[in-house]
C-alpha cells in the first residue's frame, strides 16, 4: 500500500457556513505530552505497540530510560470539550478513505498540532505508522521546541554579550546567569535547579579541529574534553566525556547551517559525577570555523528528559547574524 504524507496547514480562525467566526482558544497540556485518540482495542494490540515504539522510545543520551513523549489515550467518543484543546494529539481512524497521514495546526486551539493516521484496517494503520515514523516524531518535536522557545522568549535573558562576540542571536530564560564574565572567548551560562544545575557553553574552534571524516566522533570528543578540562572548574578531576559510552553523533542543521549533533554522557575523572550532554558543532562559512554550543545537566536524582529538552530548545534557537550587518 502506497504511503502518502499529507500536510495541511489550517487557519487558526475558521469560519462556519454562515461566515460567523469560530473562536480558537489557547491550547493546554504539559510539554512533551501527546493525547492519543484511538479505540481501546487498537491501543491494546499491535497498533498501540507500534505507536509506543515510536513516540515513547527512550531519549538518547540518558542513563535511565525516559520516553521522548508521555502518552495519554482516550476513546474517539471522548475527544470533545476541553480534551480538544490539547496542544498535541494523534488520532487513529479506521476508514475506507485513502490511507495516509495528515497534519493539522490550530484546528481546535492555538498553538496545536494534530496528526491523523488513517488506514482500512489494523495492518494498514501500522504500515502508515512505520512508514512515516520519523516524520511524525519530527512534527511533534518541532512543535514543542517552537512553543518552548516562545515561552522562554517572554522571560528572555539579555544575550547582547553573546551576540557581540559570536554574531548570533540566542533565546534563553533569565533563570540562567553568566558564570564566566571575564572570559570573552568562552561563555558559560548556569541555571540552578532543585536537584543540581543546568549549564550551557559557547565557544569557537578552527575548522581543522573537527574534520568532516570518519573520525568525527573522536574529533568532537577531543575538542569538548580539551575545552571542558580547561574551562570548567571541578575539584580533583577533569570535566570530560564519559569513557564507558560512545556518544551518538548525527548530521543535522541549525539555522540552516550544517552541524554535528552529539549526545552523550560527561563525567568528572576520578569522581562519581556524571550526566547527559547535548552538543552542536555548527559550521560557520563566514568565519570558516565551528561554533560549538553545548548544554549539560547535573541532576543525578532527577528525571532529566524535560531538562534536556529545554537545553535542546535553547541550542536550536541560535540564529547567525551576518558580520556585514
Amino acid at each position: 500500500m502506497k504511503s502518502i504524507l499529507y500536510i495541511f496547514i489550517l487557519l487558526i480562525t475558521l469560519t462556519s457556513c454562515n461566515d460567523a467566526p469560530v473562536i480558537v482558544t489557547d491550547s493546554a497540556g504539559r510539554m512533551n505530552d501527546i493525547l492519543l485518540v484511538i479505540d481501546n482495542d487498537l491501543w491494546e494490540n499491535e497498533v498501540g505497540d507500534s505507536i509506543r515504539q515510536i513516540l515513547a522510545a527512550p531519549v538518547d543520551g540518558l542513563v535511565r530510560e525516559e520516553p521522548q513523549f508521555s502518552l495519554n489515550q482516550i476513546e474517539p467518543d471522548s475527544f470533545a470539550g476541553l480534551l480538544m484543546k490539547n496542544r498535541n494529539y494523534l488520532k487513529v481512524e479506521v476508514s475506507n478513505k485513502e490511507p495516509g497521514v495528515s497534519v493539522t495546526t490550530g484546528l481546535y486551539a492555538n498553538p496545536q498540532t494534530g496528526v491523523i493516521i488513517r488506514g482500512k484496517d489494523a495492518a494498514g494503520i501500522i504500515e502508515q505508522i512505520v512508514t512515516n515514523a520519523q516524520q511524525i516524531k519530527t512534527i511533534f518535536n518541532d512543535g514543542e521546541i517552537k512553543e518552548k522557545q516562545r515561552l522562554m522568549k517572554k522571560v528572555g535573558l539579555n544575550v547582547d554579550q553573546i551576540k557581540e562576540r559570536f554574531n548570533i542571536e540566542l533565546i534563553a530564560p533569565r533563570s540562567y546567569r553568566y558564570a564566566a564574565p571575564d572570559d570573552k572567548d568562552f561563555f558559560w551560562l548556569r541555571r540552578n535547579i532543585k536537584e543540581g544545575t543546568m549549564d550551557i557553553m559557547i565557544y569557537e574552534v578552527g575548522r581543522h579541529k573537527i574534520p568532516q571524516d570518519s573520525n568525527v566522533v573522536a574529533s568532537i570528543t577531543k575538542v569538548r574534553d580539551s575545552v571542558g578540562s580547561l574551562k570548567v572548574p571541578v575539584d580533583n578531576g577533569k570535566f570530560i566525556t564519559e569513557r564507558a559510552f560512545s556518544p551518538y553523533v548525527n548530521e543535522s542543521q541549525v539555522d540552516g547551517k550544517f552541524a554535528y549533533e552529539t549526545k552523550g554522557l560527561w563525567e568528572v575523572s576520578g569522581q562519581f559525577m556524571s550526566g547527559p550532554f547535548l552538543n552542536y558543532a555548527i559550521y560557520n562559512e563566514e568565519k570558516n570555523n565551528w561554533l560549538v554550543i553545548e548544554g549539560y545537566i547535573f541532576a543525578p536524582s532527577a528525571k532529566q528528559r524535560n531538562y534536556l529538552f529545554e537545553l535542546e530548545s535553547i541550542l536550536k534557537s541560535v540564529k547567525f547574524i551576518s558580520q556585514e550587518d
